[in-house]
C-alpha cells in the first residue's frame, strides 16, 4: 500500500510588516510576511485582491495576522489599510485582526471604518485584538516627544492613557491565534493618568515636561482604563512595564 503523501503545514501570513508585524515575524520564522508598501508581488499590496489570490494559490495560509497600520492616516487610508485588506484575505484561514482601543472611546469616521473591518473578521469566525498604543525598542512616541521638549498630550491631567509593550502584544496575538474565541479582546499592558505619565517621565529622565499641550487628536482626549479581563482569562499577563522601558532607554 503506497504511503500517504507528505504535506507541509500551510504557512501563516503576517500582513503588514511594520513595528508590530516585524516583531511577530521574529517569533514565527516560517511565516510569510506581506509588506503593504513593497512592490506588487507575493509581498505586495495587501489590499490588492489579485495579489493575495495569486499568493494563496501556492502559499494558502491556515492563519493570518493582520498587522496593518495607518500611522494617523485619514479615512481613505483607514479603508485601504483595514477594510480593503480584510475583504482581500483568502477564505478558510483563521484571522487574528489587530485593531485599536481607540474604537472604544471615539466615534469618528475612522473608528467606524475600523469597527466595520472588525465585524467582517468576526463574521468569518476570526479574532479581533484591540491593542493599546504600542511602545518598544526604538519606538515610544510619548518618550520621544518628552525628551524633545514638545508639547504634552492634550486633555486634562486625569485623562487615562493606555500603553502596551510590543512584545506583550506579540505574546497576546500568538495566544489568541491558539485559543481565542471569535470575539473582540482588549489588550493593554498599563493604564495611568496623563498627570502620572508625565510625573514618571520627569522623575526617570530628569527632563521637565513642557507647559503647553498639543491640539486634541482626531481620536479624542477621552478614554478609560482598558478592560483586559477577557485576554487575561486566557492566561495572558504583560511582562513589561513602561517605567522599566523608560529607565532602560535613558541608560542605553
Amino acid at each position: 500500500m503506497p504511503a500517504a503523501p507528505h504535506t507541509e503545514p500551510r504557512p501563516a501570513w503576517v500582513v503588514g510588516t511594520g513595528f508590530l508585524g516585524a516583531a511577530l515575524l521574529r517569533e514565527l520564522p516560517h511565516a510569510i510576511g506581506i509588506d503593504c508598501a513593497a512592490p506588487a508581488d507575493v509581498r505586495g499590496d495587501a489590499a490588492d485582491a489579485a495579489v493575495l489570490a495569486r499568493a494563496a494559490q501556492t502559499l494558502a495560509p491556515q492563519l493570518v495576522f493582520c498587522c496593518t497600520a495607518t500611522h494617523g492616516g485619514d479615512a481613505a487610508a483607514y479603508r485601504h489599510a483595514y477594510a480593503d485588506v480584510v475583504s482581500a484575505l483568502p477564505p478558510g484561514a483563521r484571522v487574528v485582526f489587530c485593531s485599536s482601543t481607540s474604537v472604544e472611546h471615539a466615534d469618528g469616521e475612522r473608528q467606524r471604518i475600523l469597527r466595520a473591518a472588525e465585524d467582517a473578521v468576526l463574521a468569518r469566525g476570526g479574532v479581533v485584538a484591540r491593542l493599546a498604543p504600542l511602545y518598544g525598542p526604538g519606538r515610544c512616541e510619548l518618550l520621544r516627544r518628552h525628551l524633545a521638549g514638545e508639547p504634552r498630550l492634550a486633555g486634562e491631567g486625569a485623562r487615562v492613557l493606555n500603553y502596551l509593550h510590543v512584545q506583550d502584544a506579540v505574546d497576546a496575538l500568538l495566544l489568541l491565534a491558539a485559543r481565542g474565541e471569535s470575539r473582540c479582546y482588549t489588550v493593554c499592558g498599563e493604564s495611568f493618568s496623563k498627570a502620572e505619565a508625565y510625573a514618571l517621565l520627569e522623575r526617570l529622565t530628569g527632563v521637565p515636561a513642557a507647559h503647553a499641550d498639543t491640539a486634541p487628536s482626531p481620536r479624542g482626549c477621552g478614554g478609560a482604563a482598558a478592560d483586559t479581563a477577557a485576554i487575561r482569562a486566557l492566561g495572558w499577563q504583560p511582562a513589561h512595564s513602561f517605567a522599566d522601558f523608560v529607565t532602560d532607554a535613558c541608560h542605553a
